[in-house]
């Protein structure tokens, strides 16, 4: 029994001198921590201070710019919905006039036909037969000419062979 009281007082001995290094170590690390915390604090806070100031004095802009958005994509939406009435309205007018011009000028064809018409069957015609009149004179004019010359030449019969040829 002595050799296990001597072997566990041994065990407690190492387990203590163990736990005794493992606090020194784990100390020396909290001690570290505490230091790189330290820095990291003195640094970081001017940082987060600028930080914090940039969006303190940000923030009523933002409000602004959001506010002003709103209000200008309001405005925009308004117009754009007007634009399109008046786009309509035009749209409509236009069609209403291509329509009143394609009446307009179907019913001014129409007249100049009807005209066209009535002068050929009124002035042109009467004007052909005149016309054919004053060719038939001419030629019966011209025929009694020939005829009375060739009686007063005589020499008719050569002169059909004129003709003739």
């Amino acid at each position: 029994m002595l050799a296990f009281v001597i072997v566990a007082a041994a065990a407690i001995v190492l387990q203590t001198v163990v736990l005794y290094a493992l606090y020194r170590a784990t100390k020396e690390s909290a001690n570290r921590m505490e230091g790189i915390v330290g820095r990291l604090e003195a640094q970081g806070a001017p940082i987060l201070e600028a930080g914090r100031a940039i969006l303190e004095d940000a923030q009523p802009k933002i409000a602004a710019i959001t506010s002003d958005l709103a209000e200008s994509s309001a405005r925009v939406r308004a117009h754009v919905e007007n634009m399109g009435e008046v786009t309509g309205e035009i749209v409509d007018r236009a069609r209403l006039q291509a329509a009143r011009l394609d009446e307009l000028i179907t019913n001014t064809v129409d007249k100049i036909e009807i005209t066209t018409d009535v002068v050929q069957n009124s002035v042109l015609s009467p004007i052909r037969r005149v016309q054919a009149l004053l060719h038939a004179l001419s030629a019966g004019v011209g025929f009694l000419r020939a005829s009375s010359r060739r009686k007063s030449s005589g020499n008719s019969t050569e002169e059909d062979e004129e003709m003739f040829i």
